[in-house]
């Protein structure tokens, strides 16, 4: 699958950099950094469109095979995910909604995986994860095992998109 990284309000640089910042934050993941070099292999397109306008915030207003990730939410798409909600707060104060917007792309990314389920490969997956291997897949148990990797990860020094969205 092509991830294609496209924005309505950031231009292409940036908008490609909020992208890889933020994955590179949940690569620190093996399952997370599993599923995204999945998602890169697969021949379908993915369109991830990166939104700075706040009538995107804290909605999820993905359509019509677009994942829409807005860099200002700041509270989590999926409730239902309590490791992501102990991991957000833990998270210190000032870092909440950068993480949450973070752990926002991973659950787009992860209900990518589960729609995408048949035509995705996990039939080879480490067995560290052998639920990867059920016919149903479920975002929510991504979201999960992403959230207790990432539990004991340095979180991310700076606040990039504070710099992102005052360029523009």
């Amino acid at each position: 699958m092509t991830i294609t990284v496209t924005s309505k309000t950031l231009n292409d640089y940036d908008a490609h950099l909020a992208v890889n910042t933020a994955t590179a934050y949940l690569r620190q993941s093996d399952l997370a950094y599993y599923l995204i070099d999945q998602l890169e292999k697969q021949k379908l397109t993915l369109t991830l469109e990166v939104s700075s306008d706040p009538a995107y915030a804290n909605k999820d207003t993905s359509r019509d095979g677009t994942l829409v990730w807005s860099l200002l939410s700041d509270t989590l798409i999926s409730a239902e995910a309590s490791d992501v909600s102990t991991l957000l707060s833990r998270t210190p104060q000032t870092q909440k909604p950068y993480i949450a917007s973070h752990l926002n792309l991973l659950h787009l990314l992860a209900l990518a995986c589960q729609q995408l389920n048949d035509q995705l490969n996990f039939r080879d997956a480490d067995a560290t994860w052998p639920w990867l291997d059920e016919k149903t897949l479920s975002a929510t148990d991504i979201d999960n095992v992403v959230a207790r990797e990432l539990s004991d990860k340095a979180f991310p020094d700076g606040q990039n998109w504070d710099r992102l969205l005052t360029r523009n």
